[in-house]
C-alpha cells in the first residue's frame, strides 16, 4: 500500500457521508404554520388571509377558514406579470368573489361571505391553468 491510498480510502466514505448529509438538508426540513411557502397552508386570522403571488404561483395552496364567518383575502402582486384572486364554488363553477386586476407591488382586499363549511376554489383569472388552490371552510 502506497502512502496516498490509506488516507484516499479513509477520506472516500467520510466524503459519501457528507455529501449524503447536504443533500438530506437540502431536500430536508419541516414545515410550520407560519410557513406558507411551496403550496402551504395558511389560515384566516382575525378576519384576513394574506396570499401572495410571485413566479406564476400563491405562496399558498390552500387556505382555511371558518365556516359562516366573511373574510377578507389580503391578495399582492410580487412579480411584474397582472394578476387577480377569484373565488368560486369550484373550478370551472359559480363565481363567489372577484378580485380587481392589479400589478407589481399592489394589493387588493378581496371580500368573501361566509361560506358554508366545504371546499371552494381559487385562481388567478388571467393565469388559470398556472395559479389555482382551495379553500377548505371548517365548521
Amino acid at each position: 500500500m502506497t502512502p496516498f491510498n490509506f488516507p484516499l480510502r479513509r477520506a472516500a466514505p467520510l466524503s459519501v457521508t457528507l455529501a449524503l448529509g447536504l443533500v438530506l438538508a437540502a431536500c430536508g426540513g419541516t414545515a410550520s404554520s407560519s410557513d406558507n411557502s411551496g403550496g402551504g397552508t395558511i389560515a384566516v386570522v382575525d378576519g384576513i388571509a394574506e396570499i401572495s403571488a410571485d413566479d406564476l404561483e400563491f405562496d399558498a395552496a390552500t387556505i382555511t377558514a371558518p365556516a359562516g364567518q366573511p373574510f377578507t383575502v389580503a391578495f399582492t402582486n410580487m412579480e411584474g406579470v397582472p394578476h387577480n384572486f377569484s373565488v368560486y364554488v369550484k373550478e370551472g363553477g359559480e363565481l363567489i368573489s372577484e378580485g380587481d386586476i392589479i400589478n407589481e407591488g399592489e394589493t387588493d382586499e378581496v371580500e368573501v361571505e361566509g361560506l358554508a363549511a366545504g371546499e371552494y376554489f381559487f385562481v388567478c383569472d388571467l393565469h388559470s391553468g398556472e395559479m389555482t388552490g382551495t379553500i377548505v371552510v371548517e365548521g
